[in-house]
Order: structure tokens, then sequence, then C-alpha cells
């Protein structure tokens, strides 16, 4: 059993992955890890929580997302000697004032690439993101969440900005917000109706990057991360 980590096996639940980074945050935060420490394998930290190897690179990314954790080409990951200086983001699902706040950040990050991606695309963005798109069309057809490919179809779209900091901290608000996106989407499953309503606001995105139209592409994002919003909201209200 390791010594410089909590090691007693989480419990299933939502995230494991969420679960796992804090943990390992608790471990470096306590001085189990020293900085500039390299941390466990993912085989070992994958035995000491009971998880599978996939969970652990998902949470190590959260904790690189941090800047808590760095990688070295070949040798491993290693918590960062200078600490993380870091933007927190820890959503409140049972807080209503604070999911409307996080909401209304997601929206003021994500309007503003979804315009600046209409403006930047080149060809090969626009296949990426028509590609994801037509995964979302099947996911539907197979009666799948398509949370996956909702995720995907966003993340292509932040990568049409060109933007390194749009693309960079994009990746920071999905590892840390992944729970959130996932309810959202699991809860439009429910109803064919709603799924075919969120793909239609897909398809005004997509058509608004197509057209290069930076005004409708801003107007067409606000209006689906809105719904989401919304969505969201009447889950957390009726959870069943």
């Amino acid at each position: 059993m390791m010594k410089n980590v909590s090691s007693s096996t989480i419990a299933r639940g939502h995230s494991l992955s969420d679960e796992v980074a804090m943990r390992i945050r608790t471990s470096i935060e306590s001085g189990s890890i020293e900085p500039g420490k390299r941390l466990p394998t993912e085989q070992e930290l994958g035995e000491a929580y009971g998880v599978s190897r996939p969970v652990i690179r998902e949470a190590v990314s959260i904790l690189k997302s941090d800047g808590l954790v760095i990688s070295q080409q070949g040798r491993g990951h290693f918590v960062n000697p200078q600490g993380a200086s870091v933007f927190r983001l820890e959503p409140s699902f049972e807080d209503k004032e604070d999911l409307a706040d996080l909401f209304h950040f997601l929206i003021s990050v994500e309007v503003a690439a979804t315009e600046q991606a209409a403006i930047r695309r080149t060809p090969s963005d626009l296949n990426a993101i028509r590609q994801h798109l037509g995964g979302l069309e099947v996911a539907i057809r197979e009666n799948r969440n398509g949370v996956e490919e909702d995720m995907k179809f966003h993340r292509a779209i932040l990568h049409a900005t060109h933007n390194a900091y749009f693309i960079s901290f994009g990746e920071f608000l999905e590892s840390r917000v992944r729970n959130l996106i996932r309810t959202a989407r699991e809860n439009t499953a429910r109803s064919q109706d709603m799924v075919q309503r969120v793909q239609n606001e897909h398809e005004a995105i997509f058509k608004a990057i197509a057209a290069q139209d930076g005004e409708n592409a801003r107007a067409a994002a606000a209006y689906h991360l809105d719904n989401a919003a919304q969505r969201l909201r009447i889950y957390l209200r009726h959870p069943e």
C-alpha cells in the first residue's frame, strides 16, 4: 500500500475522476506528496483507489488544469514545485444562486468563443465541427445520451477560434464542470422532443459558423446555452 496517498477505495458515484482528483489534491496539500516529487504510477493509483486507469488519467488531467501537477515527458507526473496558482471553480448543484452565476459565466465565455470561431474558422475546422454534429445525429438515432459527442462538438468550436486562451480555458472549464454538462445532456435525453430541439440549436450554431457570420453565431450560442441552463434547472427541481 502506498504511504504518500490516501488509499481508501472510492465508492462508485457520479464522477470517480473528480473524487480521485480531490483525494490526490488533499495528499499534495497536506504534504504527503511533496512539491517536486513524482506521483505514483497510474497502476499504483488505480490499485490504491480501486478505479481504472482511464479514471486516474482523467483525475490527473484535472490536477494539471489546476496547475497542481506538471508532466515531464518520459518521466511521469510531478507535483508542481512552484505550487498551484489557479482559478478555482467548484460548482454546487445545491446552491441555485451559485448555479445561476456559473451559467452566466459559462455563457459569457462560450458565446464569445463561438463568435470568434465563426470569424476565424478554416475549412478543416468546419469539417471537424460538422463531423461531431453528425456524431450527435448518430447518437440520437441510437437512443444514446450523446454526452461525449456534445462535448466534442463544443470542443471543436473552441479549437476553431485559433485562440490559445479560449482553448486552454475551455478545457479547464470542461474538466471542472463535466458533471454539469453530463447532467444537462442526460436530462435532455429523457425526452425525444427535447433532444431534437437541442440538436436544432446545434445546427443553428453550425450554420452560422459555416457562413462565417459572427453575429448570428453569437446569438445562436447564447440561445443554446440559455436553454441548457433552463433544462438543467428543470431537472434539478424534478429529478425523477
